[in-house]
């Protein structure tokens, strides 16, 4: 289920520690960033937990950069969903990716593509295909 919500830049709360935060990074030619979970065995958008002394803004910018060697501009609203197979819920920010690093803090952890939406749908873990669905009719 999504829920927009006018961006904020609250620290984690007690309230809020239940969320875990993630981006959707995409192109301006239609093409969305996935990374690998640790495990390797799926394909997920880049995310972690949230930080007690870092807004969501600078924790997923952060979370962006780490898993995938992502810069890029968050946009101003985010997204939140209840996922089905996680119980945690995910507060997810899209990004319009500027720059892709070549090294990056995870790199020998994780793989990433860029894949264009249709792709990324196909492959997607299913938790994170409403996500995707979703925030691609948002920022085409």
């Amino acid at each position: 289920m999504l829920k927009i919500q006018k961006n904020h830049n609250g620290l984690v709360s007690k309230k809020d520690s239940e969320y875990q935060i993630g981006v959707f990074a995409y192109t301006d030619n239609d093409m969305v960033m996935l990374v690998t979970s640790r495990s390797g065995d799926s394909w997920i958008l880049p995310k972690g937990n949230r930080a007690k002394k870092r807004s969501d803004r600078v924790q997923v910018k952060r979370e962006a950069f780490e898993e995938a060697g992502l810069q890029g501009t968050l946009d101003r609203r985010r997204f939140d969903f209840k996922s089905s197979g996680n119980s945690k819920k995910l507060r997810i920010y899209s990004m319009r990716i500027r720059k892709l690093h070549i090294n990056f803090p995870e790199k020998k952890e994780r793989k990433r593509i860029l894949v264009p939406f249709d792709q990324a749908e196909k492959i997607v873990k299913k938790e994170y295909l409403e996500v995707v669905r979703e925030l691609r009719k948002r920022v085409s």
